[in-house]
């Protein structure tokens, strides 16, 4: 006794057609990128995540010299009879 096949829904297909382009552009991507291109993409991200850690490193500058600013002692003013 043979099962039937299961039908597929559109979602089935659209997952089969993502992994299969998926698979393409893997195979296509070392064969056909010049070697320069792939050393310039890696300077880039470098440089991407560079320019996140200056702006990381300023947000916590910023939050370190606000903490600093609360707990310094704030003036009183004293009534003078």
């Amino acid at each position: 006794m043979t099962e039937e096949p299961k039908e597929q829904t559109w979602e089935d297909h659209l997952a089969a057609a993502i992994k299969s382009f998926r698979q393409e552009m893997h195979d296509w991507r070392g064969a056909a990128l010049p070697t320069e291109f792939h050393t310039h993409r890696r300077a880039a991200q470098r440089e991407m995540l560079l320019a996140w850690r200056a702006l990381l490193d300023a947000k916590l500058e910023k939050l370190e010299q606000a903490e600093k600013d609360q707990s310094a002692p704030k003036a009183t003013r004293i009534p003078v009879e």
